[in-house]
């Protein structure tokens, strides 16, 4: 009889460990593929994916990753997507800049910086003139840095921030903010140009209105700056579009 209940003892610890088994089995089949899978998300991989137009551009550019990667950093774009991201911005810059035209998913728009195309005003000027609540980050970090820098420039920061900033907010969120914010703060700047040459300079308003190649690559690059922001889950009541309106 002893024997009997030490078997009976014995087999049912089996059981009792089978099981343990099978319901561990159960847990790693159900964690396992979501850290293998957030694990292999590589960030070129998904560059490539979200744009191939962009992934082109990064593979061309490639002698200059890493220095744009430490220059991302020491702006506080850190982490992997938002640092890709910033790379990616600045290589759009470069391509612009190469073939004196806005690249704008692949396609190159002029007039881009051509002397004469866009109005005279300047960040100098605008920084006299810029009401407190639009002095947020790109006033202290930008418009106080690149004095000379016009309209023309702005649209260009516009555009590279429209490019990857829905990249971003997809994959990253935690830094989405980040992007958001800038573009915005960008749009800002942008109105009080065309604020301040329609009420102020209104001869040169008249000439950016009637610039086919100017008026034109503004409003594509701000209506582009619009989806990328609806994108990231940005309220209508935020995006600024009272000037370009009135253009």
């Amino acid at each position: 009889m002893v024997v009997c209940g030490q078997q009976h003892l014995v087999r049912r610890n089996r059981r009792i460990t089978m099981n343990r088994m099978r319901a561990l089995l159960r847990l790693l089949l159900v964690v396992l593929p979501w850290n293998m899978t957030h694990a292999a998300a590589d960030p070129e991989q998904l560059l490539q994916q979200y744009s191939p137009v962009l992934y082109r551009q990064y593979v061309v550019y490639a002698g200059y990753r890493a220095q744009l990667r430490s220059y991302a950093t020491s702006q506080g774009f850190a982490l992997p997507m938002e640092n890709l991201a910033t790379v990616v911005h600045e290589i759009i810059h470069i391509a612009s800049a190469a073939h004196h035209g806005y690249f704008v998913d692949g396609t190159y728009y002029e007039p881009y910086l051509r002397h004469g195309a866009w109005p005279n005003l300047t960040n100098r000027d605008m920084a006299a003139m810029m009401p407190g609540r639009e002095k947020g980050n790109i006033y202290n970090r930008y418009v106080l840095n690149t004095p000379t820098n016009h309209l023309g420039n702005i649209v260009d920061e516009i555009n590279a921030y429209s490019h990857v900033a829905p990249f971003v907010c997809r994959h990253e969120p935690a830094s989405a903010g980040k992007q958001t914010t800038n573009l915005i703060e960008f749009l800002q700047l942008q109105e009080g140009y065309l604020r301040t040459l329609r009420a102020m300079i209104p001869s040169e308003y008249r000439s950016l209105a009637g610039n086919r190649e100017a008026r034109g690559v503004l409003l594509l690059v701000t209506q582009r700056a619009w989806d990328a922001l609806r994108a990231c889950g940005v309220p209508e009541n935020q995006i600024p579009a009272i000037e370009w309106n009135l253009l």
